[in-house]
């Protein structure tokens, strides 16, 4: 496990490169369409955000961003770390698996599947249907020249794909699909929030022997702390990070439970995800 993280090659040349051209295109408000950032200590700053999370590109529309998956620290390479997005505002899939690293994150955007890194489709016919309604949609007006959003637009992803060495991915939704089942694969527990525990094969050599809280898959009860502070002091990782994560999408938010949980990360030296999960607590 680290809690030391150095900002991915890719994403620190993707910044400087946006500096660097930001006046090529004008009428983008950023070349990339993102915000880009990296702070270790940032998860995304709302309840809902995973502790074992950094952020490192914001939408500016309703709290949605993009971060990077540590499995609490067991994914020491952001490069190779998975992409979820966290959309605060939709309850029940607020945090979803949607690549496998942020090269391909970043080669779904310039392939133009923006809007499908931005929601979430039920198949793969919808997201077509989708796409087909917004190219029908005439988004000219007084206030918004669409033509020239498009060909700004289209010049950054020619020049992004080039500069970055970046490989098309046409097929964008089994793309996602398929990045989602290769997680499930990792996964050793599954939680509500769709994440799941996934560890080194180091920790846990034998995946049968892996063991949820008590309580997976039942609402988590406030009037059981004692219990759960009990079961927090002496949970193995396993346990604890499933009880995190089930308790972060469930809104559970027992402040003395919470402190225990952060006691208990920071006993395995998790200290950075101990801070990020009491943010706002």
């Amino acid at each position: 496990m680290t809690s030391n993280y150095k900002i991915p090659e890719l994403l620190q040349d993707m910044m400087d490169w946006e500096q660097e051209i930001r006046h090529v295109v004008p009428y983008l408000e950023t070349p990339t369409g993102y915000f880009l950032q990296f702070d270790p200590y940032d998860h995304g700053g709302y309840w809902s955000s995973p502790a074992d999370a950094i952020v490192f590109a914001n939408t500016g529309m309703d709290g949605i961003h993009y971060s990077f998956l540590t499995d609490f620290g067991h994914a020491s390479d952001l490069s190779l770390a998975p992409v979820i997005r966290v959309d605060p505002m939709d309850f029940g899939n607020y945090a979803r698996i949607i690549a496998s690293n942020i090269r391909d994150f970043f080669a779904l955007s310039f392939s133009g599947h923006e809007d499908l890194l931005l929601n979430e489709f039920e198949s793969k016919q919808q997201y077509l249907n989708y796409v087909m309604e917004q190219e029908d949609d005439a988004r000219e007006s007084e206030y918004f020249d669409g033509k020239r959003w498009d060909l700004e637009k289209n010049k950054v992803r020619n020049l992004a794909m080039q500069r970055f060495d970046l490989q098309p991915i046409s097929d964008g939704y089994s793309y996602i699909q398929e990045a989602r089942q290769i997680r499930r694969g990792e996964v050793i527990i599954d939680t509500l929030d769709g994440l799941g525990v996934a560890l080194g094969k180091d920790l846990v050599s034998d995946c049968k022997r892996a063991e949820p809280h008590p309580w997976h898959e039942k609402e988590i009860p406030y009037d059981h702390k004692e219990q759960l502070k009990s079961y927090i002091s002496s949970a193995d990782q396993v346990g604890l990070f499933s009880l995190i994560r089930d308790s972060q999408a469930q809104g559970f938010d027992d402040p003395d439970v919470y402190r225990a949980m952060k006691d208990r990360l920071v006993s395995f030296g998790l200290t950075m995800e101990a801070r990020k999960l009491m943010h706002y607590r």
